[in-house]
């Protein structure tokens, strides 16, 4: 009985880190090298780090994702976590496919409230998982000001 509870388990966090691994792999495929060129012309900030820094940065927060939802499954609502991985997905879509900063800020935004919602919803059934997600949220911060950056620039000028 407990070999088959382990096999579930496991094939709940593959499915999990599937769905997350999923949706980076579907924003990622917005970031092609013209696009790329295409942000290298905008107003960045002196903060911005270097490009591959950002899916460095991005494939462990995506792990965390999954983990902290693996360590809630079946014990807290997955609507915030669902939201926040779209609004996640969709955010190259908007600044790089769309060439839409102002887009992409708003989204950010509905993406740090999703992130809250999520981090309160799992914080009420795991501790664990609510921090897990914190690195997400401060960098979705430090990436809302570097659109924010980009959005004042643009408009100045």
């Amino acid at each position: 009985m407990e070999e088959k509870s382990i096999m579930k388990k496991g094939f709940i966090l593959f499915f999990l880190l599937l769905i997350v691994f999923l949706t980076s792999g579907v924003g990622g495929a917005f970031i092609t090298p013209d696009r790329l060129n295409w942000y290298k012309t905008l107003p960045l900030s002196s903060l911005t780090p270097p490009d591959m820094w950002f899916s460095i940065v991005w494939s462990g927060l995506y792990l965390l994702m999954a983990i902290s939802a693996f360590l809630v499954w079946d014990k807290a609502s997955p609507r915030f976590f669902v939201l926040q991985l779209i609004t996640n997905g969709l955010w190259p879509f908007l600044f790089f496919y769309m060439h839409s900063p102002i887009g992409a800020l708003v989204d950010i935004l509905f993406m740090l409230v999703f992130l809250f919602l999520c981090i309160k919803t799992f914080y009420k059934v795991s501790k664990t998982a609510a921090y897990l997600l914190l690195p997400t949220f401060a960098w979705a911060l430090f990436a809302l000001y570097l659109n924010a950056h980009i959005v004042y620039y643009q408009l100045l000028a």
